[in-house]
This record gives C-alpha cells, structure tokens and sequence, in this order.
C-alpha cells in the first residue's frame, strides 16, 4: 500500500517529463548527459509508484535531483562570478569541478571557455581563439553558440579592442540584422570606452537586460561599469551594494579600480590617482592576480599622461536611461523570483503547519484514549470537508478544511506552492488581496468538489494554492505595461506547461480532489482579472535630472 511518500514522487515523474521533452530539443550529441540523468530520476518515481518501496525511491529521486539539477546550477553561477571579476584559476577550478555534473561536450565546453578566457586575460590570444574556433565549428545548440561568442566580446575587451566592437555593432546594425544582445551590452562598454554617452545609452536598451531574467545582483555587477565610466558615483556605489548582497564580496581592489574609473570620468584625475595607487598597492601586497595588476597600471599611466578620454553626449540622460533599465531588471526579479518573504505568507504557512501537527502528527502517535486527543480527532472530522455536510448548512467547511492535510507530505508540498506562488501573489497584489484571493479561491474551489464530487471527503489548500498560482499568472499577463514582453511570454509559457501537466497528473493521483484543483485554478486566474494590481515602488536612489 502506498505511503504519503508516494506525494513526493509525483513532482519527480512531472519533472522528468518536462526536462525530457527540452533537453531533447538539445539534439543528442550535446545533451546525452542530461537525458541520462533526466532518466534516473523518472526511473526511480516510476519504480517507487510501481514496485516500491516508495520512501526509498522518493529519498533516492530527490537526492538525484539536487545532485543533477541544484548543485551544477551553484557551480556555474559561481563560474560567471569569477569570469566577471577576472578570476581565470578560480573559474577554471570551477569548470572542472562542473565536468563531474556536466557530462560529455558540457563538461568539457565550460573548461574551454575558462581557459580560454585565461589566455586571453595573458595575452595569449592566437591559443585562445584556436580554442574558441574549434567549438564554433561543431554544430550545437543555438544559445551554445551564443555563448562561444560571448567569451569572444569578452576577450575583445579584456585586450582593449573597444573601436573593433564598436565597429562590429555598427556593421551588424546597419545590416538591418538582428543584432545579438550579447553584442548590443558589449558595444555599451565600448561606446563608453571611447567616449559616446548617448550611444552607449542605445546600445544598453538595445540589449534587452531587461530580459534577460538575470538577478538583481548579476545586473548590478553588469552595470558597474557603466556608471562608473560615466561618473555616476551615487549609482556605481549603490552597484557595489547590491553586487555585494549574500555571499558575495568583491575583492577590496575591483571596488577601487572602479571608484578610480568612476572619478576619471567625472574629470577628477588627482582622486583617481590617488586610488589605482592605493589599488596597485594593495594587489602587489596581496599578491593580487598579474591581469589586474597590468590594468591598474595601463590606466595609472594613461591617468598622468593626460590620455583620459572625454565624454561626449548627454551624461546625466545616460545615467537617468541605465537606472532605468536596472529598475525594470530588479521589478522582474521582484515578480518572478521574489527573494522576500510576506509576513502574510509566513502567518498561512504557520497556521497549516500547527494545524497539521496537532490534527495529523498527535492523533498518529499518541492513542486516542488518553485524554486530550479527542477534541484534536473532532477537530479533524468537523473541519474537513463532506460535501453532504456542505449542503445541509455546515458551510464553515468550505474554510476549515483548507487548514487541515491528510499527513505530513500533503501539507509540505501544499506550503511549498503557497510559499514561492504567495510571494509572488504579495509582490503583484498585495497582502490583502492575496489573502482575499487565498480564501476567495479556496472556498470557491471547495464548491466546485461540493457540487461534482459529492461522494468524496476532501482536505487541503491545494484548491487555494491553485488559485494562486491561476491569479498569479492572469497578474503577470496584465502587468504588459511593466514587464518585458519576452519575460511575460516565458514565464506564462512555463506556468501554460505547469498547470496542465498538473491537470493530467489528477487524473492519475489516487485519492485527489481535482474538481477543487481545477476550480480553484479557473477562480483564482478570474480573481486576478478582476483585482487590481498593487502600485509597484521604486528603488530609493535619486538620480540626477536628464
């Protein structure tokens, strides 16, 4: 017989198949690897539904999904840290630790572009486009390929080549093509490097970071340069801030190469001397990477030989057009990948949590005759609920049993949803309305299993999660004005792919009440339709007039 682990092998099953159907898209040469490991983890839900034992393959398939899916994803993130900040030993280290995870032309592809990002970085640049070259000529997937081209951009402008990226996007643009965002964010830089304020602004809009779904601290670390070559000093340091959120902390000799740079371009050459200095100093006492050594000292000598380049344009408007484009970056993040957590949201999840342990856990463990235990049984049978019971006037049902889980697994899958859906229903509505369309859609969903499963008990905040998550994405679809239409097209593609796959999978899970699940989801999309989104606030930084 089934346990409640059996819950927990279902989202892998579902996972499975949806990894499945786009890492074939991939073609099989480059993501053999990844269908194999896609595989394992099918094989153990189907195994654990079918033979069992199922806590066994639930503890197996989840230790596999960490492994295969979570841990490569801290690794590469960790990668492109250390590539942006020019650490080329520290990125390679992580590259071949990413080989263990990443199996086949995966593994060996992010090996060869760190190294080859190294060589550049030394100078050694015929080595690192033969690597670069080689790759370009095997067929891969497209955002591989997009990838080889970024490390290119990146050696470009690791060797100063800025009037030759320059000249790249000026020809790819007056070729009526589409040009690359990853060329269109390079060429930003060069404009810069050579002075152009109001291209470099352009060029940044013209990039699409907006889309790019990036976090906020990965953006931040992207437009540093930018305001610093513009003298934005306010803005760069407030980069600096948030680049630095978490774990992250950038080295004392990046924040002073920069705060230098950002004083040359406000015309302030003896600050900016006096800080690659102190920045040439502190690399030499900590035995700080050669590269960053040779850049300090290329710009202390264009410093004091009078070479600086001038901006040319309209400065304030370029700075004004790039907080822009980093507040639609951080609004993004803050919708789709919200990293605060609502006291509302806290409050529900605690509130079926104690519910749980005293209505499932206590009445488990302890007998039902010793004292106390009954009212905790009564709790359970009077609040969840019967649909007979429903229309003979008990309607406080179709509250209480949103509270109330059958055990531990179907009240902690049922947080999970509520935890990141509600904090996205917060970020876009609110607590009140998301709190109103939690209840609204819950008790609306219970109608639903009242009035089509009439012989079937139901407990849970499925229907109520549901209806978040349906309210979520009619939000997302009407903040067209606010979020990029690239970002609204992916995220309601995925949710589009969620809630079916969820609607096929009801009709599979034993036991399910998925009149509730579809009720709540058709209820609270229409909620989200009729509830008017919150007004979003701005970042606290005043920037200067345009």
């Amino acid at each position: 017989m089934p346990s409640q682990f059996s819950f927990w092998l279902y989202p892998l099953l579902m996972f499975s198949v949806l990894a499945l159907c786009l890492r074939a898209r991939l073609g099989f040469a480059w993501a053999w690897g990844f269908i194999l490991q896609v595989l394992a983890i099918g094989v153990c839900a189907i195994l654990g539904l079918t033979l069992g034992p199922d806590w066994f393959y639930a503890i197996l398939g989840w230790a596999l999904f960490v492994i295969f899916a979570i841990i490569p994803r801290v690794l590469l993130s960790r990668l492109d840290t250390c590539v942006s900040l020019l650490r080329a030993k520290q990125a390679i280290e992580c590259a071949h630790q990413l080989k263990y995870f990443y199996w086949g032309q995966p593994g060996q592809f992010w090996i060869d572009m760190t190294t080859a990002n190294s060589l550049f970085l030394e100078r050694r640049v015929d080595e690192a486009l033969e690597i670069l070259h080689s790759w370009e000529k095997k067929k891969l997937p497209k955002a591989v390929s997009d990838v080889i081209y970024t490390y290119r951009l990146s050696g470009r402008a690791v060797l100063g080549q800025w009037q030759l990226i320059v000249d790249e996007y000026e020809a790819a643009a007056s070729a009526a093509t589409n040009v690359s965002s990853r060329l269109s964010l390079a060429a930003s830089r060069a404009y810069l490097e050579v002075g152009n304020a109001d291209q470099a602004a352009l060029t940044l809009e013209r990039s699409q970071l907006n889309e790019s779904r990036a976090s906020t601290k990965s953006v931040a670390l992207t437009l540093l340069p930018y305001f610093a070559l513009l003298g934005a000093m306010r803005e760069t340091e407030k980069m600096f801030e948030i680049g630095e959120g978490g774990k992250t902390e950038l080295p004392e000799y990046v924040k002073l190469y920069w705060l230098a740079r950002c004083q040359v371009a406000a015309e302030k050459i003896g600050e900016a001397k006096a800080l690659f200095q102190k920045c040439a100093e502190l690399i030499a006492a900590q035995n700080g990477p050669a590269n960053w050594q040779a850049r300090v000292q290329h710009q202390l000598e264009k410093a004091n030989s009078g070479e600086t380049v001038h901006l040319r344009g309209n400065v304030s408007g370029a700075i004004a057009r790039g907080w822009r484009i980093f507040e639609q970056c951080e609004f993004v993040e803050r919708i789709i990948f919200p990293n605060k957590t609502s006291f509302v949201v806290i409050g529900l999840i605690a509130l079926i949590l104690f519910l749980m342990i005293l209505s499932v856990e206590v009445i488990r463990i302890l007998p039902n005759y010793i004292s106390g235990c009954e009212p905790l049984l009564i709790l359970h049978l009077s609040g969840r609920l019967e649909p007979n019971a429903v229309l003979h006037g008990q309607w406080w049902r179709l509250i209480t049993y949103l509270f109330l889980h059958a055990h531990t697994s179907h009240a902690l899958i049922n947080v999970i949803g509520l935890f990141w859906f509600g904090r996205m229903a917060v970020n876009i509505y609110g607590p009140g309305r998301f709190l109103f369309i939690f209840i609204a859609a819950g008790t609306l969903s219970g109608i639903c299993h009242v009035l089509l499963a009439k012989h079937m008990p139901a407990i849970g905040a499925s229907g109520a999660v549901m209806g978040i998550f349906g309210a979520v994405a009619a939000g997302i679809w009407r903040l067209k004005d606010s979020l990029p239409r690239g970002v609204r097209r992916q995220e309601l593609a995925w949710m589009l792919g969620l809630a079916l796959s969820q609607i096929v999978l009801d009709q599979y899970v034993p036991h399910v009440a998925s009149m509730a699940h579809l009720g709540g989801l058709v209820f609270g999309f229409l909620l989200g339709l009729l509830l008017q989104p919150r007004k979003q606030a701005k970042l606290n930084l005043a920037t200067q007039e345009a």
